[in-house]
């Protein structure tokens, strides 16, 4: 687990924070530890595994750890990419698939070999259940061993290297177990004197600064941390300086013509603007060009306060002295809770003008600044002239199809809840919204003439350039492509414009997985909703019609345990995402609360095997708990969306359904696996565990890449709730009736 969590966060830094790598991994993660769990059974055979033995997997964990991780941050060399540049879902994909296969493939190996290697007056059964009850154990106090005591004081490689010593002792441990004490004595010191090998020389130290180096290529890192929001990076290239977060671009210094369109349009359409709040970006220049504006007072929100300290060391001084202006008011939090804080008042603050910064919404995390309901806070903190900004990327002279659905999502989303919307044409798209209509346009020479009576000093917003990037006839071809598109609306829970995004990236790389996004996208929801339904139907009746088919309704239960489990544990971190809008700091506490709701579960029911209280009545029972839980999950996202709960109480809610997730899967993994194992032979001791584990990866890669984006979360919930009712509906029949 902690291992899992590092690797995680990892992953996000080498591909730019994108929630859909937590989903590849996961399923890659899963798909390897089932394949290593299928591989033990052929390794240990019919006989009991030796201690000795064991010792070896250990051994070869503890270098796998260190070994994967460094893998990890050679991905742009070994991808050909750009650092922060966007990558596929396809080569993402096969990297990880690749890049996990070794390190995981060893714990499914050592979870079995745990199993047949001690010495129990216990039937196979017994044991499997046992070591996949402190398994799980193990996971949960790792979970919180390294959210609440590794992560906040070492660096993922320090917390990759104490794992590794770790094993290392287990290695030891478990080698030297009945040797000579000579023998003992060797094992114990080598182990030992590697361990400070790497301590006394800074070994540890000089493999991460090469790999971290060596993730960025070309670039001259001059600086990297991992924070609780993520992990920022500073290069340098002569004299500009670029800001990194979780390996997706911030902003550059200097880059004096993004800095004032991010700003200018907004403040000079505006009649009188006097407040203003900025999401984002302050510190590329945006905020310097703001502060030109006499009158105008400033809320400036930054959700990572290490962020401006890094601003503070690697920036100029004229630019980073617009912190300490007495018109500015920095709130270290999430822009959109600050927003829907601001919203809750009783009287609320309102603005003039509300500009968020912030780059496109390649994540789900960015995906939240762009939907129909953070919009609608917005509205409501603004003034009855207010206006309403962001800018996207795009195209100057040519909007292709895939751009025009994406940019129509937008305006679609905007239109909802906003009288009036304008867009600018350019290599940026400039969104412009206001309450009120007849407030905004989209002609230079209005523009210009506020600039002159305003006299406010800009090098591109000019009577140079804006001639040219407004012609009527751009504005003109622009407004015509995104009306002639057709993107559906962009919500929280249902992030499409993330899904667009995807197909506009694979589009311009001509990536592999472009025909089948592009497929999917007009796809019904409905019929792809119904295949999937059909395909788990059809999959239970042939276990249902198979002469064995006690083991094998056992077999289908497990798969739908992990395949329920995982989509659960997924849809409740995109949630807390679009939430919170900070998962690389609590993505190791949910897994934690998983983990600790399948040891609870895993628990219970080897109490009720001891007491010989299994059958196939009781899985039904536990089956039916699953679909109540699947059906409160609809429930409680309906109360999510139509009522403002108070952040602590979401919070509470999503750990809640955490924990029970994994409760109700540890018990249904636990008795279905009992149910098997006691008709098959000891030879099929990780086969159970094999069929959790792929029916996990499955879920894992349908729901982060395909299912929550096209379906959103409500749908996708109640495609689980239908798999689920047709599981209990086959373990209801009667055995006389099959």
């Amino acid at each position: 687990m902690v291992a899992q969590i590092i690797l995680f966060r990892e992953m996000m830094v080498a591909f730019y924070g994108n929630e859909l790598c937590l989903g590849v991994m996961l399923s890659v993660w899963l798909f390897w530890v089932g394949v290593g769990s299928y591989l033990g059974n052929k390794i240990a055979g019919p006989k009991k595994y030796s201690i000795s033995k064991l010792s070896l997997w250990y051994f070869l964990i503890s270098v796998a750890t260190l070994t994967t991780i460094i893998l990890i941050r050679f991905s742009k060399q070994i991808l050909g990419t750009a650092p922060a540049e966007i990558v596929g879902f396809f080569p993402m994909f096969l990297f990880t698939l690749g890049a996990m296969s070794f390190f995981c493939m060893l714990l499914g190996i050592t979870f079995v070999l745990n199993s047949k290697s001690w010495a129990f007056d216990e039937k196979s059964v017994f044991l499997v259940n046992r070591v996949y009850l402190w398994e799980s154990l193990g996971a949960g106090v790792g979970g919180l061993l390294v959210t609440f005591v590794l992560i906040p004081h070492i660096s993922n490689f320090g917390i990759a290297l104490f794992i590794s010593s770790v094993n290392l002792i287990l290695f030891a441990l478990l080698r030297s177990r009945d040797k000579k004490k000579r023998i003992q004595g060797l094992i114990w010191s080598t182990v030992i004197l590697i361990i400070l090998i790497f301590s006394a020389f800074k070994l540890g130290n000089s493999l991460n600064s090469y790999s971290e180096r060596k993730e960025w290529k070309s670039l001259p890192l001059i600086y990297s941390n991992d924070t609780k929001y993520g992990n920022i990076s500073v290069t340098r290239q002569y004299e500009q300086v670029t800001f990194y977060e979780n390996g997706l671009m911030l902003f550059s210094y200097p880059d004096v013509s993004t800095a004032e369109e991010a700003v200018h349009f907004a403040l000079l359409v505006h009649p009188h603007p006097r407040k203003l709040l900025l999401i984002g970006g302050g510190l590329g220049g945006a905020l310097s060009q703001a502060l030109k504006y006499d009158s105008l007072t400033i809320d400036y929100v930054e959700l990572d306060p290490q962020l401006i300290g890094a601003g503070e060391v690697f920036l100029p001084s004229e630019e980073t002295k617009s912190l300490r202006s007495p018109r500015v008011d920095i709130h270290y939090m999430d822009g959109r809770l600050f927003v829907k804080e601001k919203a809750e008042q009783s009287n609320p603050e309102c603005y003039d003008v509300i500009i968020v910064n912030l780059t496109d919404p390649y994540t789900v995390q960015l995906n939240r600044f762009f939907t129909l309901e953070f919009f609608q806070m917005a509205r409501s903190v603004l003034k009855d002239e207010g206006i309403f900004s962001f800018r996207v990327s795009s195209a100057e002279n040519y909007i292709s199809p895939e751009l025009g659905l994406y940019l129509s999502s937008f305006y679609r989303t905007l239109n909802s809840c906003f009288a009036e919307v304008k867009v600018l044409p350019g290599s940026n798209n400039i969104f412009l919204a206001s309450k009120k209509a007849g407030v905004l346009f989209d002609d230079w020479q209005n523009l210009i003439s506020r600039l002159k009576q305003r006299a406010i000093p800009t090098q591109f917003v000019n009577e140079n350039f804006l001639p040219d990037r407004l012609s009527p006839t751009r504005v003109e071809y622009l407004r015509s492509a995104i009306m002639q598109s057709w993107g559906r609306i962009n919500h929280d829970l249902k992030p499409i414009c993330y899904f667009y995004n995807s197909i506009l990236w694979s589009k311009q790389f001509e990536s592999s997985e472009k025909p089948i996004l592009l497929f999917l996208s007009h796809v019904h929801p409905g019929w792809l909703m119904g295949a999937i339904v059909l395909i788990f139907f059809l999959i239970f009746l042939f276990c249902r019609l198979y002469d064995a088919h006690v083991p094998n309704l056992a077999l289908s239960v497990i798969f739908m345990v992990g395949f329920t489990s995982i989509l659960a544990e997924i849809i409740v971190v995109l949630s807390f995402q679009v939430f919170y809008g900070y998962i690389y700091s609590m993505i190791g506490l949910i897994f934690t609360l998983f983990m600790l709701g399948l040891t609870s579960g895993a628990l219970i029911i080897q109490r009720l095997a001891y007491k010989k209280k299994i059958n196939f009545k009781r899985l039904g029972f536990i089956q039916l708990l699953q679909v109540l839980f699947v059906f409160m999950l609809i429930v409680l996202f309906r109360i999510f969306l139509s009522i403002s709960l108070s952040n602590s109480k979401i919070m509470i809610s999503l750990f809640s359904l955490i924990f029970v997730s994994g409760l109700l899967g540890g018990m249904l993994f636990t008795l279905a696996n009992h149910i098997f194992l006691e008709n098959r032979t000891a030879l099929n001791a990780g086969t159970g565990y094999s069929v959790d584990l792929f029916g996990s990866s499955l879920s894992s890669i349908l729901a982060s890449a395909i299912l929550i984006p096209l379906l959103g979360v409500p749908s996708t919930i109640t495609l689980i709730l239908l798999t689920n009712l047709i599981c209990l509906g086959f373990l209801m029949i009667p055995k006389k009736s099959s």
